[in-house]
């Protein structure tokens, strides 16, 4: 009877707080900048938001801390994803920043436990696949206690609006600053304020260095802000994040190693073989994720400099289309799923069904250059897929543990069952993550 009161009392708080948060309004962007050559921190903070805070700590004190992260964090969170799959508004509606006041049920409660953590949308200056100097931006999310445990480098995984970059939402991985870590999360080239840019998709360089980038700028912010720290780094990501974690891991301990030691490694469901996913995908008549190989064809362009014309790969109603519907970061993937439609052919000209033909042969180098398979990773490393994965194929982590295993490698998990389609294994795979940290 007790835990059931101390349950109703904690939804009550939750809901009251979620109500009071429709006039909080997120800080403006932090240019990390800044703090490279600066060691104070005025702390940017409304009335309400500070409200919202202590609220959440008088909460959370007034309880037992593992009853709140066991009952609240874990049962309601970890359910509500998996309706909002069932219900199709996942990761769209629930990974987007709004204020409760435009919000319902499920929602209300998800906007109500990220006042649990603060939320930092930051900039930083990286480099652009041209060698140009640019402004990307990120968020940091930051857990109560200034006494952390990691530092999380979490990369998302693949958006089409610019709506859900993690600078502009409350994205799934910042769960994780509730368990005392603080996440890094980079929106990648052509998110957040360089929403301009072509997003050079699955680009591993371009992406690896928006993650170090933002990590390099960070630190400085973090030691201003007084946050302590443990000396080693955890790394997450699924789908296109769990590629671009592992490739952030070979390129940390190869170049990195003392000075950004790695703690340990969750990837999960990632196009580890690009190739390979290429294959698969030209080799069926219908795409479960139609927007993957046009946005493919314009990121690897991109940030390959391959100097491709898209006309020669796209149909007549995709160069009609893919302005509006891809590189102006406005749409939903699921609406622009929908509206190219899932037949290959009506999208993609016959040519690029041909690997060995120009300018298809190009691109296919390509996705062989910016896959992650033949390496050797040092730090612990959990790989997770669902074996029925219906949008990035399990052959990836077939191959790739293949791959591991020809090492004899005895730091490298295996956790592949049938978690069902993609989306659904995506909560699964954040959940086990949350209850290993």
């Amino acid at each position: 009877m007790q835990s059931r009161r101390k349950r109703i009392y904690s939804l009550v708080v939750l809901i009251g707080l979620a109500l009071c948060s429709s006039a909080y309004a997120q800080d403006d962007y932090v240019d990390l900048e800044f703090y490279r050559d600066h060691t104070y921190f005025e702390a940017k903070k409304g009335a309400l938001g500070s409200f919202l805070q202590d609220n959440w700590r008088s909460f959370t004190s007034s309880m037992n801390q593992s009853f709140v992260s066991d009952n609240i964090s874990s049962d309601l969170f970890w359910n509500t994803l998996r309706r909002s799959v069932t219900e199709g508004t996942f990761p769209n509606r629930i990974a987007e920043y709004e204020v409760a006041g435009s919000q319902t049920g499920s929602d209300i409660f998800l906007s109500t436990l990220y006042t649990a953590i603060k939320q930092v949308p930051v900039t930083y200056r990286s480099v652009s696949p041209r060698g140009d100097t640019i402004t990307l931006s990120g968020k940091i999310f930051l857990p109560i206690n200034k006494q952390a445990k990691h530092i999380i480098i979490a990369n998302h995984y693949t958006i089409c609006s610019n709506k859900e970059a993690p600078s502009n939402a409350s994205s799934i991985e910042g769960i994780f600053a509730t368990k005392g870590h603080i996440v890094l999360m980079p929106d990648y080239i052509g998110y957040g304020v360089s929403d301009t840019l072509t997003h050079p998709y699955l680009h591993l360089k371009s992406t690896v260095s928006s993650a170090i980038d933002l990590l390099e700028a960070a630190l400085p912010y973090l030691q201003a802000n007084s946050y302590t720290y443990y000396p080693s780094l955890i790394l997450v990501g699924y789908s296109q994040g769990g590629a671009a974690t592992l490739a952030l891991q070979r390129e940390l301990e190869k170049n990195y190693a003392d000075i950004y030691p790695i703690y340990e490694v969750f990837a999960g469901a990632g196009p580890y073989d690009l190739a390979g996913t290429f294959d698969y995908y030209i080799s069926h008549k219908t795409a479960t994720i139609p927007c993957a190989l046009p946005m493919l064809v314009l990121g690897l362009n991109y940030g390959e400099n391959l100097g491709l014309n898209v006309e020669d790969f796209f149909q007549p109603t995709l160069m009609m289309k893919y302005p509006g519907l891809i590189e102006s970061k406005m749409r939903y993937m699921n609406d622009v799923n929908a509206e190219l439609g899932y037949e290959m052919d009506s999208l993609l000209k016959p040519v690029i069904f041909k690997t060995n033909v120009y300018p298809t042969s190009v691109l296919y180098k390509a996705t062989k250059k910016n896959s992650v398979l033949h390496w050797t990773p040092r730090a612990s490393l959990y790989l997770f897929h669902s074996t029925t994965d219906d949008m990035v194929p399990f052959l990836n982590s077939d191959h790739l543990s293949k791959e591991f295993r020809k090492r004899e490698l005895d730091n490298v998990e295996y956790d592949f069952d049938d978690y069902g389609p993609h989306m659904n294994g995506a909560v699964t795979f954040f959940e086990k993550v949350y209850k290993r940290l």
